[in-house]
């Protein structure tokens, strides 16, 4: 019991420095709507030079890094002990360094070719201007390196917090030039800006990992047997997180092809943005604590252990998920136009924005889903089923996006998105409950089918509420905090409520702890 209130104690902890962290992104992206717009040459440049460097860190550092890099290290630290496992990361992160400043090397000199890719090469003042952007965000990579290996140590020695809080100190750097130095130095300032907030991320570590008694030395021995270890189960990683990166590259070239072309594909960045910004608060928040010790249990061959913690989380990550995605589906617009809508961001803006939101959010539970099994199959160092299920994703992806936005417009991109993630995760599932058995059960099933059913009764009061309050509004901030804030609390009553009615085993809990604090009150 001890260990389970600890384990939610941390979740809890992450999760409001990671939700701090994602607010402070939100009003950076607000910033950067009210500035931009989708119209605006700056908005597509900032945008081209943003895609690379964002998703080459997803590929490479944020998931093929910790997904490959963890489970050798806590095996190394579980069976060899602190010095060797401390001696691997050293090595690791000296490979690690030299290859990304070759990357880094390379697409600076390839810079305006890449750039093309996106949209053909119609829009010359944008790939232009994106050229000099993404030649400084292409920094990041060398730092994102940095960044994402340390708090991989991090994590393994069980400390959460500081990983969790570098997405609050980057966004702080970056509003702080957003309030002071914005007028001044406009839009390549702000990619300086970035460059400077993922500095702040790597330094913000370095106190956690002193307390740790890690110090890092340069050292590089490439034949030792945990870094091969680490460097093939890296390459089946890295195509197996592709899913989502690659995705985004081929649908904003898909929303290229709308009415709206690339209005469309500023709106599905801005869309995609919040979409991760809401779902990556609980997500990486669960998958991030549970993957560490799913790696553990792996390792001592403890698969009773792993299947209970897999099928818990399940639970736990569908009964957060599904009324999440239901309340983002009813109130994309209020959300859109309270975020963004201002300067140059217009009410045209507003509805190809939350056009393509609505279609991200109906693949959370898939996201969430996709990205546990994803760990719970690194846990035991096997890299070839995700691979598969991430090409299968990508394929139907690039057949779905192709076909969709003739019909949905920029809607058509985001659910060729959420369809092929979903696809993934279930796959991933099927094959994880007969490697793991025990996972998916009848009782899990028939509660899965419980929250959805109350979900849909939570979508339909929401809107409701949605529609009633709107009309009794002030057309003003204010107002639009209450037409959200309003129907979202009603719908967090109706959803608990049914679910406590159901006696759905989440709910029980949650009113259980909340009756026991209203006692000691």
């Amino acid at each position: 019991m001890r260990k389970n209130s600890g384990a939610l104690r941390t979740v809890a902890v992450m999760m409001i420095i990671t939700f701090a962290g994602k607010a402070l992104g939100l009003l950076r992206d607000s910033f950067a709507g009210s500035y931009f717009g989708t119209a605006t040459v700056e908005a597509t440049a900032f945008n081209y030079a943003g895609v690379l460097p964002r998703n080459f860190m997803d590929v490479l550092f944020s998931s093929a890094i910790s997904a490959s890099f963890i489970p050798v290290f806590n095996e190394v630290l579980e069976r060899r002990g602190r010095e060797s496992a401390f001696k691997l990361a050293h090595n690791f992160i000296s490979v690690i360094l030299i290859a990304s400043a070759l990357a880094t090397i390379i697409f600076m000199a390839l810079a305006e070719p890449i750039l093309r890719l996106y949209d053909g090469g119609r829009n010359s003042g944008a790939i232009a201007l994106g050229t000099v952007l993404l030649r400084i965000m292409l920094l990041t990579i060398v730092l994102g390196c940095l960044a994402f290996s340390l708090t991989g140590v991090l994590q393994s020695m069980g400390e959460f917090n500081a990983p969790a809080a570098m997405g609050l100190v980057s966004n702080a750097v970056i509003l702080v030039y957003f309030f002071f130095f914005m007028d001044r130095f406009g839009v390549t300032g702000l990619c300086v800006a970035f460059v400077t907030g993922w500095l702040a991320q790597f330094l913000i570590q370095i106190p956690f990992l002193v307390k740790n008694k890690f110090r890092f030395r340069f050292h590089v021995d490439l034949r030792d047997e945990g870094l091969k270890r680490i460097g093939v189960l890296m390459l089946p990683v890295m195509v197996s997180t592709w899913v989502t990166p690659v995705n985004l590259l081929v649908n904003g070239r898909m929303a290229h092809l709308d009415i709206y072309g690339e209005q469309s594909f500023n709106a599905l960045t801005y869309a995609n943005n919040l979409y991760s910004v809401l779902s990556g608060v609980f997500v990486l928040s669960i998958t991030n604590v549970i993957f560490p010790k799913l790696s553990v249990q792996a390792v001592n061959s403890d698969r009773g252990a792993f299947g209970e913690t897999m099928s818990r989380t399940i639970r736990a990550m569908f009964f957060l998920l599904l009324p999440m995605s239901f309340g983002l589906i009813a109130l994309s617009g209020p959300l859109v136009r309270l975020f963004y809508e201002r300067g140059e961001f217009t009410a045209l803006s507003t509805d190809l924005t939350s056009a393509a939101l609505i279609y991200f959010s109906a693949g959370m539970c898939g996201f969430g889903l996709q990205n546990l099994l994803t760990r719970g199959f690194y846990a035991f160092q096997e890299g070839k089923t995700p691979m598969l299920t991430s090409v299968l994703a990508i394929a139907a992806n690039f057949g779905l996006s192709w076909g969709l936005v003739r019909f949905l417009g920029v809607g058509g991109p985001a659910l060729a998105s959420s369809v092929s993630i979903s696809l993934a995760a279930a796959v991933m599932l099927w094959v994880m409950n007969r490697k793991v058995k025990g996972i998916v059960n009848g009782r899990l099933f028939a509660d899965l089918l419980k929250m959805l059913a109350i979900g849909l009764i939570m979508l339909w009061a929401v809107v409701w509420a949605r529609d009633f309050v709107s009309a009794r509004i002030a057309d003003n901030i204010a107002g639009e905090i209450w037409g959200i804030s309003l129907p979202a609390a009603a719908g967090a009553v109706i959803y608990m409520g049914l679910a406590r009615l159901t006696r759905l085993p989440e709910a029980v809990a949650a009113f259980g702890i909340l009756g026991k604090y209203l006692r000691k009150r």
